[in-house]
């Protein structure tokens, strides 16, 4: 055979895809020819593609020295140099190519990927806009701009890009799958789902789109279907981290927390230095309420990568939620500055600006975010819950839009249907509004049971009789004199929604008193027994063992950690309503403390509990439970009465909003100071609020809070049969 013939049968066998035959081919010609530099370098080409860049480098080199001046064999060298990572001489290679020939379209591409591989995309874009420009018709050329665009943060650019490989190769699974996920980033979910069904039909036996595939099915709420496009993605390719990775988050959309930790902690065996999974596994003990380890696992995830705008925004909730507002604002701020186009952060700078008093820009914040994302349920809520019946018409209808999609995520639909219910209140729609609390709180309570935290009265209930058992006259006795007798410590205590926060807030107006909001240090000190005493036993029974030592040590830390929250003040209030289930170590360690108890009728407490949509509250969403844990109230508070050697100061809010002054002026008095003013302006008092009080006492007094229940006679008439029972008992 004519040495000719052999090469065009090699080169043929090699177009077909017959590597090994076509290797043969290419050795017999160069068996008969070393020196055939097109043997050579195709050889190495074909070394190449069945995974030896070694080999591939050494005979391609050789056909270089052959024929120095050919840009292909420079070009595929640096390919196979690429394929070992080495990625300067790689590139090298490539501008080699490029000065023997300049209109190279696939050096050129193969230079844009190297500089894409080495970090510099802003280079990358330009090398691979040369070569784009060269071949028009060259899909991948155009796929290859695109992702280097999307990590320029240039999302049009790059879906242009991608919109156009499509267009040039409708088969072309890879732009399909890209294209697919940047869509999903950007917000545009069913139209990303069309694309990601076809990247996966053309190419189902990649893992990496039934990956895509299963995340825009989870971002629609179709979990079932996610976690089975990531089961396939499992099996095609165990080692991929990031679909164990979201697994993880399926299953924590469902409720599932345990279940979803397991698959993050097999994601961060398989991609330790994983910035994202460790935020999700920082997600995860937040909604535990676990902020602590949650913020330890977000520091983690910056300290990976500190641009890394999901994980700020974690940070900034979990701070938020322990009541740190200044490094809360300043990671939100962040998540702004390095995304401006991520929607639940500005959702969540909206949840601040609120709680802060800021509601003009709360209110800008939740609009700027639904503008974002329509479909962002948590936003929807957020504008429903503020604005109540004055939300606009077309916010209404979005609000109805979005929770008719189907399927949604629990968690979801809950949030909608206590905003929804909210603004039916405000227009005085109140069946209808009755009808939605009643959907959101069996909701709460479906999520709640599978993440092993629903409500046991029962177990309640046993834990006031032994704090009733524990707390009686011998135990003030034996514990005279042992507490601290400072005046700074305030308790505002009572159920919630009983007037607390607006007490609070009357106050905190007072230039002499700082409002600390809702503290946990009374439990923590509780919690802190055992171990102070240095027993194992639980602390209602290490109780009895408690001295004078003790008491003044337990004392100590909890007015250092007041004056660490403020220390000018001359009073210090922590109105953490559940409190009162503390009422009997407050006094022990804190005689001089002014004890206040708000009261209001249990009827409007109960309608008001039963449509806030509680995080950590879990007995507000079942009519029996909020009537088991009222009467637990009345038994423990009707004990103290009896027993604890301190007074209390009670206060109703009816009075309190029939008569501002007088009471405030009670208030301010009870608390050893002389009268201010302010305290009557409290609605423009600036500090932080936490509670779903927010709104409300940002405004002057009203009184249509009262006799509310009203409105939900017949809805709510089994508890309120009830509460009468509890009230014709005393």
């Amino acid at each position: 055979m004519l040495m000719h013939d052999a090469f065009s049968r090699a080169a043929r066998l090699h177009q077909q895809g017959h590597l090994h035959q076509a290797a043969q081919a290419y050795q017999a010609i160069l068996d008969r020819n070393p020196g055939h530099a097109d043997a050579l370098h195709l050889l190495g080409v074909v070394a190449l593609q069945l995974g030896d860049a070694w080999r591939a480098i050494d005979l391609i080199g050789q056909a270089i020295t052959l024929v120095p001046s050919s840009a292909a064999y420079h070009a595929n060298q640096g390919e196979a140099y690429r394929a070992i990572g080495q990625l300067d001489r790689a590139a090298q290679c490539c501008r080699t190519a490029l000065s023997l020939k300049p209109n190279y379209p696939e050096a050129a591409n193969n230079l844009g990927l190297l500089l894409l591989a080495k970090g510099d995309a802003a280079a990358a874009v330009n090398e691979l806009r040369q070569a784009v420009g060269l071949a028009p018709d060259r899909v991948l050329s155009h796929n290859n701009l695109g992702n280097a665009l999307r990590i320029m943060g240039d999302a049009g650019g790059a879906i242009e890009a991608f919109r156009k490989a499509v267009e040039l190769d409708v088969n072309c699974a890879e732009a399909h799958g890209n294209l697919g996920q940047l869509l999903l980033e950007q917000n545009q979910r069913q139209e990303a789902l069309v694309h990601c069904q076809e990247a996966v039909r053309l190419r189902p036996d990649l893992a990496e789109l039934q990956n895509n595939l299963g995340n825009v099915l989870r971002e629609l709420s179709r979990l079932a279907e996610a976690k089975d496009c990531y089961r396939e993605a499992m099996r095609l390719n165990p080692d991929l981290a990031m679909t164990y990775n979201n697994m993880g988050q399926a299953l924590q959309e469902e409720g599932d927390l345990r279940s979803a930790l397991n698959w993050y902690r097999q994601a961060l065996e398989r991609e330790p230095n994983s910035p994202r999974i460790q935020a999700n596994v920082a997600s995860v003990f937040e909604e535990q309420e676990s902020f602590d380890q949650a913020a330890k696992h977000y520091q983690v995830a910056l300290r990976l990568d500190p641009h890394f705008a999901e994980a700020h925004n974690g940070l900034g909730f979990t701070l938020h939620q322990q009541g740190k507002f200044a490094e809360a604002m300043e990671e939100y701020r962040a998540v702004i500055q390095l995304r401006p186009t991520f929607a639940p952060g500005h959702c969540n700078l909206g949840s601040l600006l609120e709680e802060l008093g800021d509601l003009k820009e709360a209110e800008a914040e939740f609009r700027m975010a639904l503008g974002l994302d329509r479909e962002l349920t948590a936003a929807h809520a957020q504008l429903a819950t503020l604005l109540r019946g004055k939300l606009p018409e077309d916010d209404l209808a979005a609000l109805r839009q979005a929770m008719a999609r189907t399927p949604l995520a629990i968690g979801k639909r809950l949030a909608l249907h206590f905003g929804l219910a909210h603004v039916l209140d405000g227009r005085g729609e109140y069946d209808a509004a009755a009808e939605h609390m009643q959907q959101g709180n069996a909701l709460c309570q479906e999520l709640w049971r599978k993440q092993g935290q629903n409500y046991d009265p029962q177990a309640h209930s046993d834990s006031v009789d032994r704090l009733i058992t524990a707390f009686n006259p011998d135990f003030y006795r034996q514990t005279r004199g042992f507490g601290h007798d400072s005046e700074r410590p305030v308790f505002i205590v009572g159920l919630p929604r009983s007037g607390t926060t607006l007490t609070e807030q009357i106050l905190a107006s007072h230039p002499l008193v700082f409002g600390a909001g809702e503290l946990n240090a009374i439990k923590a000190d509780f919690d802190a027994i055992p171990r102070l005493l240095k027993t194992s036993a639980p602390p209602i029974e290490a109780l009895a063992g408690l001295h004078r030592e003790a008491a003044q040590q337990l004392a100590s830390w909890h007015l250092t950690r007041l004056s660490k929250l403020n220390d000018t003040a001359q009073r210090v209030v922590d109105k953490m309503p559940d409190n009162y289930l503390y009422l009997g170590l407050i006094a022990t360690l804190f005689p001089q403390a002014r004890i206040i108890h708000c009261r209001r009728d249990l009827r409007d407490v109960a309608v008001s509990c039963w449509m806030t949509h509680f995080r950590h509250i879990r007995w507000a969403a079942d009519q029996e439970h909020i009537a088991a844990r009222f009467i637990d109230y009345r038994r423990i508070m009707d004990h103290w009465r009896q027993v604890l050697p301190v007074s209390i100061l009670e206060v109703d809010y009816e009075e309190t909003v029939a008569d501002l002054e007088g009471v405030a002026r009670k208030l301010i008095s009870w608390c050893g100071l002389a009268w201010d003013p302010a305290c009557l302006a409290f609605h423009r008092t600036t500090r932080p609020i936490r509670t779903a009080s927010v709104t409300q006492v940002r405004q002057p007094i009203y009184q249509r809070s009262v006799a509310r229940w009203k409105h939900y006679e017949t809805s709510l008439r089994p508890l309120f049969a009830a509460l009468e029972a509890i009230e014709s008992e005393r």
